[in-house]
C-alpha cells in the first residue's frame, strides 16, 4: 500500500466529515489518508509563508477534541498547556517542541494550514486499526 492515499472528498463522506470537523473552512476537493507512524511534531507557527495546523478528531462521534496550544518552539514555549496524564502520547522537549508520540485507536489527527501562501491539502493520520474502515472503496491494504 502507498504511504499516502489520495481521497476525493466528493465521493467519500466519512473522510469529508473528518476533515470538515477538524477544519470547518476547508474547501479543497481532496485530502490525503495515511497511517500514523509516530513521533509527529505538532507545533504550529509561520515559517516562510507556510504554517501547519493540527486538529484531533474522535472518530466514534466525529467530534473535535481540544488540543493544547502549541506555537514556535523557540519563541512561544507553551508546554504548560499540555494536559496532565497525556505524557504517554505527547512530549515536550526543553525548547518547546511538542511531539505526538502515539495516536490511540478511534482518533485521527488532521493537518492542514497554509503552504507557500495557499491553502494546504489536509492530511488525515489514523491508527493502523482504523485505516481499513476509512479506505476508499476499491483500495487494497
Amino acid at each position: 500500500m502507498a504511504s499516502m492515499i489520495d481521497v476525493k472528498l466528493a465521493t467519500d463522506r466519512t473522510m469529508k466529515q473528518i476533515v470538515t470537523v477538524a477544519f470547518p473552512n476547508y474547501r479543497k476537493r481532496t485530502a490525503w489518508l495515511s497511517t500514523f507512524r509516530g513521533s509527529m511534531n505538532i507545533n504550529s507557527y509561520w515559517d516562510g509563508g507556510s504554517r501547519d495546523e493540527y486538529a484531533i478528531v474522535r472518530l466514534a462521534d466525529m467530534a473535535r477534541v481540544p488540543m493544547p496550544s502549541v506555537g514556535h518552539p523557540y519563541y512561544e514555549v507553551r508546554g504548560a498547556g499540555i494536559p496532565q496524564g497525556s505524557d504517554q502520547f505527547v512530549t515536550v522537549d526543553h525548547v518547546g517542541n511538542v511531539c505526538l508520540k502515539a495516536l490511540p485507536a478511534g482518533y485521527a489527527i488532521v493537518s492542514a494550514g497554509t503552504f507557500c501562501g495557499k491553502p494546504a491539502t489536509a492530511h488525515v493520520h489514523v491508527n493502523a486499526e482504523d485505516l481499513a474502515r476509512l479506505l476508499p472503496a476499491g483500495t487494497e491494504v
